[in-house]
Formats: C-alpha cells, sequence, structure tokens
C-alpha cells in the first residue's frame, strides 16, 4: 500500500493558457505560470487570508474560464476546509501574472481524509472525502464566495468522495469509493432546494486500489469533462489505473481505453477540448524500474482515442510521482510530488497516418 502523507500537489488552467498551482510540500501561497511566455510566478498573501487557513492542497479553475481578460481561480485548505477565491489576470505590461485574493468563506467543510475542488458558472463543489460533499456559490463577476455552504457535507450513500469534477454548473462528477469498488457518481445539484441527488454510478477501471495515494488531495481517481465543439455532447475521462470514458449524462457502461503502453497506470487527467486530447499523468514501469510519465491521447474519436506519444517526467526515485496534469492549446503542464516547480512541455502535432510513442 502506497500511501504518503506529505503534501498535495495539484494544478488547474484557464482555456488560454494560465496555470494555477499549489506549492511543493504546502504552503499559503500559490504559483501561477503563464505559458505564453514561460513565466513562473509566487504568490503570497500575508494576513489577507484568516488565521485557520494554513496551506493550500487544491485549485480550481472554470474550464471556459479565459485569465487573460480575468477570472476567478479557487483553492482550498483540507484542514479547515476553507474556499477562499481569486482574481487571476494577466498583467497589463504582459510580463507575468498577477492573483489578488478577493475572500474566503466563513465556514469550513469537512474535508477527510481526502479532498477535490471544482468551479463552474457560479458554482464550487468540495469533495470532503469520508465527510461527504459540499456546494457553495459565488458571483461570476465579482468572485465573491458565499459565506456559508449551501450544502454541506452531504452523503449520497457512498464510503467517499476524494476528488470531484463539475460536467455543468448543476451536474456534478464525484471520484467515489463505493459498495462495487470505485467508480463515479454523477449526482444533480439544486442551489434553490439545497438538494443534491444521486443519478448514476459508473464503475471504473480499477488497477491501483489505495496505492499511490498522497494525502490529502492526490487520489489516484481523477476525471476530466471533454466538451466536444459542435457535437452538444460530452464525454467523462476517467484515471483509475485503468481509463475509461462515458456519457456522465446516460446511462450505461462506460468504454475502456486500452491503448496506453503496456504497464502504465493512469493516476491524474485533463482534457484540452480545443485540440481534442487528453493528458493522463501516471507511473509505468519498464526493466524494474518505475518512471512517472504522461500519454497523450487523440480524443477526436471520443470513444475510440488514439495513442499520440508517451514522455518521461521523472524517475520516480528522484522525482517522486507525477500528482497533476493540464492542458490548454499547445501546451502541457505538470506538477510531481517532489519538485518545487510546475513542468511544461508542448503538444505534437498529431499525424493520423503516423501515431509516434517517444520515450524521451
Amino acid at each position: 500500500l502506497l500511501v504518503r502523507s506529505t503534501q498535495s500537489r495539484n494544478i488547474a488552467i484557464t482555456s488560454d493558457g494560465i496555470a494555477l498551482a499549489t506549492e511543493a510540500r504546502g504552503s499559503q501561497r500559490l504559483i501561477t505560470y503563464d505559458a505564453l511566455d514561460n513565466q513562473e510566478t509566487a504568490h503570497s498573501f500575508g494576513s489577507s487570508l484568516p488565521n485557520n487557513v494554513n496551506r493550500f492542497d487544491d485549485v480550481a479553475v472554470d474550464p471556459n474560464s479565459r485569465a487573460r481578460d480575468s477570472t476567478i481561480a479557487f483553492a482550498i485548505d483540507a484542514n479547515s476546509g476553507i474556499v477562499c477565491s481569486f482574481n487571476l489576470r494577466e498583467r497589463n505590461n504582459s510580463r507575468g501574472v498577477s492573483l489578488d485574493h478577493i475572500g474566503c468563506t466563513t465556514q469550513g467543510v469537512n474535508t477527510s481524509p481526502f479532498v477535490g475542488i471544482a468551479a463552474m458558472g457560479g458554482t464550487v463543489v468540495v469533495s470532503g472525502g469520508t465527510g461527504g460533499a459540499s456546494v457553495f456559490t459565488y458571483d461570476e463577476d465579482s468572485g465573491v464566495l458565499s459565506d456559508r455552504a449551501t450544502i454541506r457535507n452531504r452523503s449520497l450513500g457512498d464510503i467517499g468522495y476524494p476528488d470531484v469534477t463539475l460536467v455543468t454548473p448543476e451536474i456534478t462528477a464525484f471520484s467515489a469509493d463505493v459498495d462495487q469498488g470505485f467508480g463515479v457518481v454523477v449526482a444533480s445539484i439544486n442551489t434553490d432546494s439545497k438538494s443534491l441527488t444521486r443519478d448514476r454510478v459508473f464503475l471504473t477501471e480499477d488497477s491501483v486500489e489505495f496505492n499511490f495515494i498522497i494525502l490529502p488531495a492526490n487520489f489516484p481517481l481523477t476525471s476530466s469533462m471533454y466538451f466536444q465543439e459542435g457535437s452538444g455532447k460530452n464525454y467523462l475521462y476517467v484515471a483509475n489505473g485503468g481509463i475509461t470514458v462515458q456519457d456522465p449524462q446516460t446511462n450505461g457502461k462506460p468504454t475502456v481505453v486500452d491503448v496506453a503502453p503496456n504497464g502504465f497506470k493512469a493516476l491524474t487527467v485533463d482534457v484540452n477540448s480545443e485540440r481534442a486530447v487528453a493528458v493522463f499523468g501516471g507511473v509505468i514501469r519498464r526493466r524494474r524500474r518505475t518512471s512517472s510519465v504522461y500519454i497523450v491521447l487523440d480524443i477526436s474519436d471520443p470513444l475510440d482515442p488514439e495513442l499520440v506519444n508517451m514522455e518521461v517526467v521523472s524517475r520516480r526515485s528522484r522525482g517522486g510521482r507525477i500528482t497533476g496534469v493540464a492542458s490548454a492549446g499547445q501546451n502541457i503542464l505538470y506538477v510531481t510530488e517532489n519538485s518545487a516547480s510546475i513542468g511544461h512541455a508542448s503538444l505534437q502535432t498529431i499525424d493520423k497516418s503516423d501515431k509516434i510513442v517517444s520515450f524521451a
């Protein structure tokens, strides 16, 4: 059982290529990365944060947001269960990114032993592990959060929810420990009636069980949405050792994606809807050596993806496992457990006639 109680590292990205990440080993600081000029900046907030916010463990941005003009970003402290909002934007002189603290919730939520956060269209959802699920709202213009959770520490009858993705502002997909094993629980949110309704569950292709956990916010069961332009259809890609994809709003079994290199375990995922690719971070064991890697899948045919390439990020004895990936435009960004920096790579041009697997 590979569980480590070190600080988690997570990353999120706006659709125009500005990323927000937690800092290595946990702190009150947040890191931004502008993929256009490869500029990484650490941001401190001093006394503007509440006294019970000691570190940030996970971050979220609306996947459709654009930070060149200004957008709202979110971060959560797992110890207090407090969520904070920030104004994220490109500086006027185009040199770096500014991140200004807006405010925090006055009420914390349960987050034990795992936590995840997602935001979209005025809704913030927190997955609190065995502490249940919670929902906050925010003003899309000002970024001001509701002081208290509209829905707080709600259980849908499952064992726990280590992570979360929003399908729409009213539909959420929880990574879940369910009676049958691990899966994705899709639920409907109604903030008016303060209800969270379990709609359906999809079992995942679990090949890692409780291995590769890094407390409190890197559980090896994560998901990301593909919003397919033109078709009006949405697909949820899931990493849980194996890879699956499904329409989260339709009943049925998920499609198992079996195109990854032999020995690859998918631990985290992010979809770049604009480029129709899914980036999966994970580990691979070959020749008695385990490496932290990411793979890129061409998902232009959503239920029949193709492997584009694989890249080694680090040997696990040196850099630890990859804990988060994010992709926008031609950029792939990633964080690992033992590195203080944000890794950056470029997407390869996809040639339908000649998919390449690179081990560089």
